[in-house]
C-alpha cells in the first residue's frame, strides 16, 4: 500500500512538471471606483447673489403705525458661512422710510434639507420719516432649490436700536444666485 501512495505522488507531482511555464497577459486590471451618492445640496456654495424683497417695518413707541413695503438687497459670502449683505428697503410710514443697511452675517447650511438659518449684525441708515442713524440685530432662514438653479426664498427680522426710536422690520423675499 505504501508503495501505492508513493506511485500516486509520484505522478501528481511529475505531471505538473510538464505542465508548461506560467504566463502573464500583462493586462493590469483596473479597480473601479463605486460612485458615492449625493447627500445634500451643494447650493450654498454660491459667492454672489441679488434678491427682492417684500416687507413690513414694526415702529415701537409713538412713531406710528405699521408699515407694509419692499427693497432689494445684494449679498458676497466669502465661504458658505461668511458674507456680507447691503439692502435698501422703502416703507409706506406717514412719510415713506427709507431705510439702507449693510449686515455682517453668519449662517450654518444644512445640506440635509438644503436650508440655512442664519444670523446677521450691522449698521443703517434711515432718511425721509425719521433721519438717523443705527445698529441692528437679527435672524431668518433661507432654503434654497437646486431644481430652480438654486433659488433661494428667505424669511427674516431684524430689531434696529436708533436714538429716535427702535424699530424692527420682517422681510421676506427670494435670492438669486449668480
Amino acid at each position: 500500500m505504501k508503495k501505492l501512495l508513493t506511485l500516486i505522488m509520484s505522478i501528481a507531482l511529475g505531471s505538473s512538471a510538464f505542465a508548461g511555464s506560467v504566463s502573464y497577459s500583462g493586462k493590469a486590471g483596473k479597480a473601479v471606483q463605486p460612485v458615492a451618492p449625493e447627500v445634500g445640496c451643494n447650493a450654498f456654495e454660491s459667492k454672489f447673489a441679488l434678491g427682492v424683497f417684500g416687507g413690513a417695518i414694526l415702529p415701537s413707541g409713538d412713531r406710528g403705525g405699521d408699515a407694509l413695503g419692499g427693497g432689494v438687497l445684494g449679498e458676497y459670502f466669502f465661504c458658505p458661512n461668511f458674507g456680507v449683505q447691503m439692502s435698501y428697503g422703502l416703507y409706506a410710514t406717514d412719510k415713506e422710510h427709507h431705510q439702507f443697511d449693510g449686515s455682517l452675517v453668519f449662517r450654518y447650511p444644512i445640506t440635509s434639507l438644503c436650508i440655512a438659518p442664519y444670523v446677521f449684525t450691522g449698521g443703517g441708515y434711515s432718511t425721509n420719516s425719521v433721519q438717523g442713524g443705527d445698529i441692528h440685530v437679527g435672524g431668518g432662514l433661507e432654503a434654497r432649490f437646486t431644481s430652480i438653479n438654486n433659488l433661494g426664498v428667505f424669511a427674516d427680522g431684524a430689531y434696529h436700536f436708533s436714538d429716535n426710536g427702535d424699530f424692527t422690520i420682517v422681510r421676506l423675499g427670494v435670492k438669486f444666485p449668480l
